[in-house]
């Protein structure tokens, strides 16, 4: 009986890629990002992000929740991607009355947050959480001096 060849390591300790889901609960467009990113994934975002628009309010009026895990790692062409990406839907009326980030401390390329953060503040406030709760009361805050609705939050896993 011959042993099998034994396969080589794998040469790949993270992945190349992250993943995103984007989902509406009442007023507030939710975005759960796990880096890292590339262009391809800002790509896909946006097509989500469109979607998703489909399932706001009418009057477009809405808080928005960005929570980031494992990774902020993202090369140029990504940054460049998300930015193009804010732009186009800024120039469809499709703006949020604030962002809040959700972003632990110290996860790898948390040195790229106050960039990423720049690209959303050209067109509405922006603010950081560390947590999902604390960040769900400063969405709500923001819903609520604009005259709307404080939302529940979803159910968390």
């Amino acid at each position: 009986m011959c042993p099998a060849p034994a396969r080589p390591p794998s040469r790949r300790s993270t992945p190349s890629f992250g993943r995103v889901s984007v989902s509406v609960q009442g007023r507030v467009l939710m975005s759960r990002a796990e880096g890292p990113f590339d262009a391809g994934l800002m790509a896909a975002v946006k097509r989500a992000i469109a979607l998703a628009g489909k399932r706001l309010p009418v009057d477009h009026r809405f808080g928005d929740l960005v929570e980031i895990r494992g990774s902020m790692a993202m090369d140029g062409d990504a940054l460049a991607q998300l930015r193009q990406s804010i732009e186009a839907f800024t120039s469809r009326g499709l703006v949020a009355i604030s962002t809040v980030f959700v972003v632990q401390p110290g996860i790898p390329g948390i040195e790229r947050l106050p960039a990423l953060m720049d690209i959303w503040r050209a067109t509405r406030p922006v603010r950081r959480a560390d947590n999902f709760e604390a960040a769900w009361e400063m969405v709500n805050a923001d819903l609520v001096a604009a005259g709307l609705p404080p939302q529940a939050p979803p159910p968390r896993a």
